[in-house]
């Protein structure tokens, strides 16, 4: 008798039932696929962090873009400011710690 041959009830049983084998055959690997795939429900926990943290990034880039463009609105030759010009020239080294700083607005010139 060989052992990997079939009875015959269980032949007929899977001719009858072959439909609902089939449905649990791909509901088991669907099922596997979710906790084991490269696209299942850790995958999607991992891309829902790795977007929150990207999000912060944005958000953190963005407020330093703007602190930028104040900074470069005040330094514009139409809206200088004489406190940030200074601080500005004493930082890049043309001004020393004990020299003052004359700024001729243009008014009053003829």
């Amino acid at each position: 008798m060989n052992p990997f041959a079939l009875s015959a009830t269980l032949k007929a049983a899977i001719k009858r039932h072959w439909p609902s084998l089939l449905a649990l055959a791909l509901l088991v690997y669907f099922a596997v696929q979710a906790v084991r795939g490269e696209r299942g429900i850790p995958a999607w926990f991992a891309l829902r962090e790795e977007l929150a943290r990207a999000q912060a990034e944005l958000a953190a880039l963005k407020a330093e873009r703007e602190r930028l463009e104040a900074r470069k609105t005040a330094l514009s030759p139409e809206r200088i400011e004489p406190d940030l010009l200074e601080e500005e020239l004493r930082k890049l080294g043309y001004v020393g710690e004990r020299e003052a700083v004359v700024l001729f607005s243009g008014e009053g010139r003829e």
